[in-house]
């Protein structure tokens, strides 16, 4: 019995009908398989309606029918639950990042904030006891610093400047 679609949006996704049929394959071993391209389908029904008049004696086994219909059968029940996964996914890790940002954003807020109450209030040690959060804050820009200090020692150091023609006399 084919899985009905699975709506689009839908946060609650049930894939226990699935469990007899799902395969984890190993890291990077989609490469190479082969993936339906268009005529399947036609071709598919071809070697169906053959089966009982020519198939045996071209060698087509009811077995290899029988797996092909049931590939089917699998991949509908997969394409059913798809886009309504994929949606999720992709709400899962939106969301993800919008609160990843919104932290983010807060701790530097803080760091800046404590910089400022040190300076306006003379605390000096306010820097020391938030001196992780600070550095935190400004990690990615010390790091860009030092990346373009590198870059620019190196672009000097491959293309010397070239002298002026005045300079040759």
């Amino acid at each position: 019995m084919p899985i009905p679609p699975v709506p689009v949006g839908s946060l609650v996704l049930d894939c226990s009908m699935h469990g007899t049929f799902l395969v984890d394959l190993p890291h990077r071993a989609l490469r190479g398989l082969l993936v339906e391209r268009p005529g399947f389908s036609e071709a598919v029904s071809e070697v169906v309606a053959n089966q009982a008049s020519v198939g045996p004696k071209a060698g087509v086994t009811q077995d290899e029918i029988d797996a092909i219909l049931l590939d089917n059968d699998h991949i509908a029940d997969i394409d059913a639950v798809l886009p309504a996964a994929r949606k999720l996914v992709e709400l899962l890790e939106e969301s993800r990042a919008h609160y990843d940002d919104d932290r983010q954003r807060r701790v530097h807020a803080i760091a800046n904030s404590i910089e400022g109450r040190a300076r306006t209030t003379g605390i000096a040690e306010l820097l020391a006891k938030y001196d992780k959060t600070r550095a935190y804050r400004s990690a990615t820009g010390v790091k860009g610093a030092k990346t373009r200090r590198a870059k620019k020692k190196k672009a000097e150091s491959t293309n010397p400047t070239p002298s002026s023609p005045a300079d040759s006399r």
